[in-house]
């Protein structure tokens, strides 16, 4: 099966920015759609973001990106047979550059994303089965869940230095019934939080975006559902943290600045200490900054075998920053954005190289979404373990999980076939 036609659109993601729509048709006349994220925590180590500058749309305009697709990568791919692995790697010559910064990681991605999306068309199989073939496994698996449903820092108009606050439900027998537990403690934490005289807003990744006296108050409110929840019986459940602290490190003088104080790395990871020992914290991403080796070594050493330690500005999606991570003793855990790197296919080997050398993965959303829900696939085909997808509201978050529900009814459908029933 060939292509036959490739073009793009502008596009506004969930903040109102614009963003790339990509549409693919073969020569059989099915037509895919695909369309990409952005983030307003950007890593300065990811691939290029492709915009247009100027001051239409304050610069944030992507038409150079939909040029570079339709004047550059649709020559060279329309007429060409359907194998995106290979068709990834002709996008990757185009461009030329270490960090795609000719044709744009966000042109590239989409065109990516439509590629793999057509072939799974071609394929008359489910997106995740064509990815977990790419990658060769035999099995899928669900991903648990991290609800961010507190947000902070560049997501929030508020005091909150720490950018997400996230529950995971730990040990839910079924994927299903995690969403479920997240829902029902989503929405007891607004119910409690307005009672207690908080007004309700939302921030950009569909986290409670409220007003609060530091971090303490709103693991406080957390842990006050948490409990409730327990003594039901009903669901124990983690905290993951996303702190983001590239936002507020200080790179000449090497310290970070918490609230009125500049602090070293050494007194960040004092404070993680003390979070752990008074809250369930299961995960912490981006604890120190994302050139902070020395701190990262060190807080990997004292906290690695406590909690998750999750890179996201450290290593990017890339394998060569995964890899000094490895050698460092850096973190143990990778969070993984299609976007930071540009292709499906890269991403995919960033998650094999993971898992090869010993390092948990979770598959992220960005905080200026779509509706696509690619990365429900993408966690489930290559058995990433994890997802991050935001708060438990707004159409373009829950459409990951819901992408996720119909995915998990599919497999125990073909598993009860299997088995005869």
């Amino acid at each position: 099966m060939k292509i036959t036609r490739l073009v793009a659109r502008e596009i506004y993601d969930s903040r109102g920015m614009p963003t790339i729509e990509c549409e693919l048709s073969l020569d059989n006349e099915e037509t895919v759609l695909a369309s990409v994220p952005s983030g307003a925590s950007v890593g300065r180590h990811e691939a290029h973001e492709l915009r247009d500058g100027g001051k239409r749309l304050g610069g944030k305009g992507v038409t150079k990106a939909i040029d570079a697709i339709e004047q550059i990568m649709a020559p060279a791919l329309v007429g060409r047979e359907l194998v995106a692995p290979e068709l990834d790697q002709l996008l990757i010559a185009l461009d030329g550059t270490p960090n795609k910064k000719k044709l744009g990681a966000n042109a590239i991605l989409a065109v990516s994303i439509a590629l793999y999306r057509a072939q799974a068309v071609q394929e008359q199989a489910e997106l995740y089965e064509l990815l977990a073939w790419v990658v060769g496994h035999e099995m899928v698996a669900l991903p648990v869940p991290m609800f961010n449903l507190i947000n902070g820092g560049a997501h929030a108009d508020n005091k909150l230095r720490i950018q997400e606050f996230m529950i995971v439900p730990l040990g839910a027998p079924s994927y299903r019934e995690s969403l479920e537990y997240g829902m029902s403690f989503a929405h007891e934490l607004a119910t409690m939080l307005k009672k207690a005289g908080k007004q309700i807003v939302y921030g950009d990744e569909g986290g409670l975006a409220c007003e609060f006296e530091d971090e303490i108050d709103a693991l406080n409110s957390l842990m006050e559902v948490i409990v409730k929840f327990e003594k039901k019986g009903k669901q124990t459940f983690g905290i993951a943290l996303d702190v983001a602290a590239s936002q507020f490190y200080d790179v000449k003088k090497g310290v970070y600045q918490w609230g009125d104080e500049q602090v070293k790395a050494d007194e960040m990871i004092h404070f993680y200490q003390q979070l752990i020992a008074h809250f369930p914290i299961y995960s912490i991403e981006d604890g120190l900054a994302e050139d902070d080796w020395k701190g990262w070594t060190q807080l990997t050493k004292e906290l690695g075998s406590q909690v998750q330690l999750v890179g996201d500005d450290l290593f990017v999606t890339n394998i060569k920053r995964i890899s000094q991570g490895i050698e460092l003793g850096a973190g143990n855990a990778v969070l993984i954005k299609p976007n930071q790197i540009g292709t499906v296919t890269e991403t995919m080997q960033a998650i094999q190289f993971c898992k090869e050398n010993g390092l948990s993965t979770i598959v992220s959303h960005r905080s200026g979404e779509t509706t696509d829900t690619f990365i429900a696939d993408l966690a489930v085909g290559t058995a990433a373990g994890q997802i991050k997808a935001g708060g438990c509201c707004r159409g373009e978050r829950v459409a990951k999980y819901n992408r996720l529900l119909t995915i998990e009814d599919r497999l125990m459908r073909s598993l009860m076939e299997q088995q005869g029933f």
